[in-house]
């Protein structure tokens, strides 16, 4: 008989949440998604005066809506991702009642909204980030690391053979990024090669009256130090067919992992595995697969510095044949090791 399991995602634009969601319909639990309240924010003047209530106020009332789910859906088990919207209420709830509850943590546990404060109510837990695994959530029981894998359903190679990008980078944009992918830009310039910068940070759209002056300033600033990035660089998120169309269109995709608490990133994001996914090339900064399956020089390539990333990029640029040959190794890896559904099974055997 089919086990109930209430899942609690987030909801945003970011796709990996209703990815698990449906593999654990496809590995034949009945899923039941409970909802998520609308968040209007306040404005600048109530935020100052009466921030703490309103957000007291509105988490109670997500959580009164995650009981009255478990209620409604009786669930033989509680599966949730990175403690999204969770406060004590709910959990209280779940221990009173003895149902067990599961938490997957999309990035270090202590980026993950309260999930320290409240990782005692949790039977199990699993993160992407292998430094998480030394931390003891529960007498004698340690956080899992399981890496995330890519979505077979979503990640997929095209087999287009005229690729408009020579190079291409996703994600968001701290130093140690923009410094390396500044240079990446100037050697671009220099050689007239095609390259995009997919990036969310503001910096073109003004979405307030009120951050005219950062966004401005902020701008001012990248002109300045970073001027070739600048040329590239398209100021919108990129997700879905749109994201997987860009990899399957670009000869070399660039993975470079944040730096901003580097002892927080040490395993491989879920871009490395989804560009593996699209047999999309992947020259990834060094360090970050040790904990997995994946062969650097066979399954993809890994830089130390920005003038080594240059000179691997120049040197791949122009062996194709070779660059095909490990794209190719890449994606059967990812295809034996890191899909989606297989990390999912992973964390079911502790489940049942």
């Amino acid at each position: 008989m089919a086990k109930n399991l209430l899942f609690i995602g987030t909801p945003s634009i970011l796709l990996y949440s209703n990815s698990i969601k449906n593999c654990f319909k496809i590995l034949g639990f009945n899923v039941f998604e409970p909802e998520y309240i609308k968040f209007k924010d306040q404005n600048r003047i109530k935020k100052i005066f009466f921030r703490k209530s309103f957000l007291t106020n509105f988490f109670h009332r997500q959580n009164i809506a995650y009981i009255e789910a478990a209620k409604n859906f009786h669930p033989d088990y509680i599966f949730v991702i990175n403690n999204s919207r969770i406060n004590e209420e709910f959990l209280q709830y779940c221990n009173h009642k003895n149902l067990p509850i599961f938490m997957y943590c999309i990035d270090s546990i202590k980026w993950c909204d309260k999930a320290l404060e409240y990782m005692h109510y949790y039977d199990e837990i699993f993160s992407y980030e292998p430094s998480d695994a030394s931390i003891e959530f529960k007498p004698n029981k340690f956080i899992k690391f399981i890496p995330l894998g890519a979505d077979g359903e979503i990640y997929r190679p095209t087999n287009i053979i005229n690729k408009k990008y020579d190079l291409c980078f996703v994600g968001r944009l701290d130093n140690h990024r923009l410094n390396i992918l500044e240079s990446v830009a100037k050697y671009v310039y220099k050689n007239n090669l095609e390259f995009i910068v997919f990036t969310s940070i503001q910096l073109f759209h003004i979405p307030s009256i009120w951050l005219l002056p950062k966004i401005f300033i902020r701008r001012l600033k990248y002109n300045y130090k970073y001027p070739y990035l600048m040329k590239y660089i398209v100021n919108r998120p990129i997700i879905g067919k749109e994201l997987v169309d860009l990899y399957n269109n670009t000869k070399i995709c660039l993975n470079i992992h944040v730096a901003t608490h580097p002892g927080m990133h040490t395993g491989p994001n879920p871009r490395t595995f989804e560009l593996l996914a699209c047999k999309t090339f992947e020259i990834i900064d060094y360090g970050h697969i040790n904990k997995t399956k994946l062969k650097s020089s066979v399954d993809l390539i890994e830089f130390k510095t920005a003038n080594d990333l240059i000179k691997k990029i120049d040197f791949y640029l122009k062996n194709s044949e070779l660059r095909e040959k490990i794209s190719n190794q890449g994606y059967m890896a990812c295809k034996q090791n890191y899909e989606l559904i297989n990390s999912v099974k992973e964390i079911i055997k502790f489940i049942k």
